[in-house]
């Protein structure tokens, strides 16, 4: 289960998703989009934390699209997360 930084659960598909395959980096995307849109930073940050821990013990990279996001969620361009609303 997903909790953001706030104690609050994260939307609950997302939640079961991540529970069910938590190597699902599209289910990641959506997480991060989340906590952004509620203005949550440090959820951000766990979520980007997560998702690098989950690619790293797979050995593999973060996928093109998942390094796009993070970099506009975290330089605050806005768009990705007006894609999710």
């Amino acid at each position: 289960m997903i909790i953001s930084y706030t104690g609050e659960r994260t939307d609950p598909d997302v939640v079961t998703g991540l529970d069910v395959d938590d190597t699902a980096e599209p289910l990641y995307r959506d997480y991060l989009r989340i906590e952004s849109a509620a203005g949550h930073r440090q959820g951000l940050h766990t979520a980007i934390t997560r998702v690098q821990q989950v690619n790293r013990a797979l050995d593999c990279s973060l996928e093109m699209e998942t390094e796009q996001l993070i970099n506009e969620l975290l330089n605050g361009s806005g768009t990705a997360v007006r894609k999710a609303l």
